[in-house]
């Protein structure tokens, strides 16, 4: 790997543990998740995100609340209710589909965020895959903020 490709790991990692710790309480994750796109996105070092974090409550509540809903609805389809098959990847598509949706309205802010657009298949393949690897590894939950804000903000059009 050249420096650059590990400098841009170690960024994104360090902006997903920022992400983290300032999303603890969660109705700033919205702030927290558009301050490490916005890091990401403009290339400004690393230290300056506590700088670029802007809390935003009504557009973080809205967030919190969307994601206790699609954490809870696909927590109670898995493992509560005896759904088919069929209706267990519905529910799972239309979480994965919010779910991408929100991160990338997050990473436009809540002024690019009025122009409602569908959400990336990448975006969407992002969040599948970082699921799978905090299911599979919880600890990947402290950093996975980042790898996420990446995919945001490089399946971004403009």
């Amino acid at each position: 790997m050249t420096r650059e490709r590990l400098e841009t790991l170690a960024d994104t990692l360090l902006v997903g543990l920022f992400v983290f710790v300032a999303s603890l309480p969660l109705v700033t994750a919205y702030s927290a998740f558009g301050a490490g796109c916005e890091v990401l996105r403009s290339g400004v070092p690393v230290g300056r995100f506590w700088s670029l974090l802007r809390v935003q409550w009504v557009p973080g509540v809205v967030f919190a609340v969307a994601w206790a809903v699609l954490v809870v609805d696909v927590v109670v389809v898995l493992t509560v209710l005896p759904a088919p098959l069929p209706v267990r990847a519905a529910v799972l598509s239309a979480s994965v589909a919010v779910g991408a949706w929100l991160l990338s309205q997050a990473c436009l802010g809540w002024r690019g965020a009025l122009k409602l657009r569908a959400p990336r298949p990448m975006l969407m393949a992002a969040l599948v895959v970082a699921g799978v690897l905090v299911w599979a590894l919880p600890p990947l939950a402290l950093v996975i903020g980042g790898p996420l804000a990446l995919a945001a903000e490089s399946t971004r059009e403009g």
